[in-house]
């Protein structure tokens, strides 16, 4: 994980989802309507990046009683739209975020890789009550040129 400083972000929007086989499908639904008026290559980079990251939380967060839920966020902050997903958390009590590159070999963390490859920061934190919040921001102008979006 690359060590940032996370800049401000405001106007929230955020859904619950219940884990199951359509919950990257439901995040990247609620993604989309938020990000309907983004330019296409923002709204398609913020859709693959919360499938990604939903796909992480189902295969690798165990599930179970009061674990069946995924969070997702996004927010808005001066030039980038951050994606943000929280689950229940793992007994690693280490937050991790282990990209590979998009074109390994590796059976785990190409999905990372592409989050990594889309956005211009990323992380992961795990809060106080072990929930764990991995997020990503992508570049956001309100100019309407190639790979921005206009509020």
């Amino acid at each position: 994980m690359r060590a940032v400083t996370t800049p401000e972000v405001a106007l929230w929007r955020a859904t619950t989802l219940r884990r199951n086989d359509k919950t990257s499908w439901q995040a990247r639904q609620a993604t989309g309507l938020w990000l309907a008026d983004s330019h296409p290559t923002v709204r398609a980079d913020a859709l693959q990046i919360v499938a990604e990251l939903v796909a992480n939380v189902i295969q690798h967060v165990p599930g179970g009683r009061r674990r069946d839920w995924v969070k997702v966020r996004l927010g808005f902050g001066d030039g980038f739209i951050r994606l943000e997903v929280t689950d229940p958390g793992t007994h690693d009590t280490e937050p991790r975020f282990a990209a590979l590159k998009v074109d390994s070999e590796e059976e785990s963390g190409r999905g990372l890789g592409i989050v990594a490859a889309l956005s211009i920061r990323y992380g992961t934190a795990v809060g106080a009550n072990g929930h764990r919040v991995v997020w990503a921001d992508l570049a956001h102008t309100h100019d309407g040129a190639p790979g921005t979006s206009s509020l």
